[in-house]
């Protein structure tokens, strides 16, 4: 399960998510393709990407360590793991029904998701989020309440 990186964007061989790289006022942060709303360090973006990786392996749902591992990766990112599995399974739905890879504004038109490939562009909706209507919908993971598992 390697995790390819350039100087401006993450991918992996497991999963459709990346990390990308963002002109942002001389800055350029790092942004997860499923929680934009977010700029990271490399070493976040990494862990955001190895925690997608773990999360889509159904062969570590009963490990412990597995999960413990994920746990960590979320927290790194900033966020709890139950938060994390909800923007990841939200990106997720988003791809299944509308079947659309948005690219962000100023993020690079290179590999297999971006550029003049073929994929569908979407405009950012604007607006309170509407459930899983596209993957543009601003996430607000840190207003939602905690999520507790038995």
């Amino acid at each position: 399960m390697p995790i390819h990186i350039t100087d401006s964007r993450m991918t992996s061989d497991v999963s459709p998510e990346y990390a990308f790289r963002v002109d942002f006022g001389g800055r350029k942060p790092w942004r997860l393709s499923w929680w934009r709303d977010r700029p990271l360090t490399a070493d976040q973006a990494r862990a955001g990407m190895e925690l997608d990786e773990l999360v889509s392996d159904p062969a570590l749902v009963d490990d412990p360590m597995a999960f413990a591992l994920m746990q960590e990766r979320a927290h790194r990112v900033g966020l709890v793991f139950a938060q994390a599995v909800l923007l990841l399974a939200k990106a997720m739905a988003a791809r299944a029904v509308h079947g659309v890879v948005e690219i962000a504004p100023g993020e690079p038109a290179e590999g297999a998701r971006g550029g003049d490939t073929g994929i569908p562009r979407r405009p950012r909706a604007h607006g309170p989020s509407h459930g899983l209507e596209y993957f543009t919908d601003r996430c607000r993971p840190h207003t939602e309440p905690p999520v507790v598992f038995p």
